[in-house]
């Protein structure tokens, strides 16, 4: 009993350390020590590391699973670090201790599910991108704590829910791309926590969203592009407008019936609903008007209506409408 029970002590003890402090294997690095300079190979074995300040380093096609602790041990300036089509699927709290504020910190092409809590904990961080994984499951903590964050890219992945809990102590978040991913709603408050003294911009489309809560964008200031294109929308929250700007609307490819009435007071700039063939014609002729009267850039569905009182039909195709007669239909009379 004593016996099974130490094997079984040194066996937990030695799990856990090769968690914490795995060695990366034998690696061979791209590095460009400045933007323009010529590439250079970085033998690399243990853990990532650089010895001088550099601009970007590349570790690609080759064999990196895991991620533990200190794995990535950078104290010298970088701008760049990209870890692509590598075989990465796991990535432990506090593998990145990088010193320096990095521009980019980009993950891509790996069989990586899952974004833990403490993954990206005490970086400084401009961007991260890990599009172009197979990304599921995200910590709520996963992107907490990181001030300098200002953008978020997280494409190409299988993602089903955004978190209104994301971004806690990250103020500064302010670009979030969520596109061909598999979101099909938008819960209530679930930008609380983006930047309040920039204008936003969110770009979503190419999901599976059909259902967006009335106060998805409770707290968000201004929100200079919102893309929805390519999703299963047939309404817009009314709150959507109210108390706040969006410059650029575009929500192409959906199943839109009409816009809320708020967009007609708002301060919208651009708005593009092609594909939109289920659009109801009075609606249409209310975006016309809004967007003849306040200058607005548009792109409309292809769609044609009706106008009997004035005998005209209404073609509205891209960024134009045309007026053409309408023909009625022969009776008695006419035909003597």
């Amino acid at each position: 009993m004593y016996t099974a029970l130490l094997i079984l002590v040194v066996t937990c003890g030695v799990s856990f350390l090769s968690a914490q402090n795995c060695s990366v294997p034998s690696l061979t690095g791209t590095l460009y020590q400045k933007v323009d300079s010529e590439p250079q190979n970085l033998t690399i074995e243990g853990s990532i590391q650089l010895e001088d300040d550099s601009f970007y380093l590349l570790i690609a096609n080759q064999s990196l699973p895991h991620l533990c602790r200190n794995s990535v041990n950078i104290q010298y300036e970088l701008y760049v670090l990209q870890i692509r089509n590598v075989g990465l699927a796991d990535i432990q709290p506090r593998a990145f201790n990088i010193t320096p504020t990095l521009g980019l910190l980009k993950i891509s092409y790996n069989p990586l599910t899952s974004l833990k809590k403490g993954v990206f904990q005490g970086l400084r961080v401009k961007e991260i991108d890990c599009s172009n994984n197979f990304i599921s499951s995200i910590d709520e903590e996963a992107f907490d704590g990181i001030p300098t964050l200002e953008v978020l890219r997280l494409s190409y992945n299988a993602i089903k829910q955004v978190s209104p809990e994301w971004f806690k102590n990250s103020p500064n978040v302010y670009k979030l791309s969520i596109i061909f991913n598999e979101l099909t709603s938008l819960p209530a408050r679930a930008f609380q926590n983006m930047a309040k003294d920039r204008p936003v911009k969110l770009r979503l489309s190419a999901n599976r969203i059909q259902d967006i809560d009335d106060d998805a964008f409770f707290s968000m200031g201004n929100i200079e592009i919102l893309r929805l294109n390519g999703n299963k929308l047939a309404t817009l929250p009314e709150n959507l407008f109210v108390n706040r700007t969006i410059r650029h609307l575009e929500i192409n490819t959906n199943k839109l019936l009409c816009f809320p009435d708020t967009l007609f007071h708002s301060g919208v700039a651009s708005l593009a609903f092609l594909d939109n063939p289920t659009f109801k014609c009075p609606c249409l002729e209310k975006v016309r008007h809004f967007v003849e009267t306040q200058n607005i850039y548009i792109w409309y569905p292809a769609i044609i209506c009706e106008d009997r009182a004035r005998e005209v039909n209404i073609v509205f195709n891209h960024n134009k409408t045309y007026e053409l007669p309408l023909i009625l239909p022969s009776t008695e009379a006419t035909l003597g």
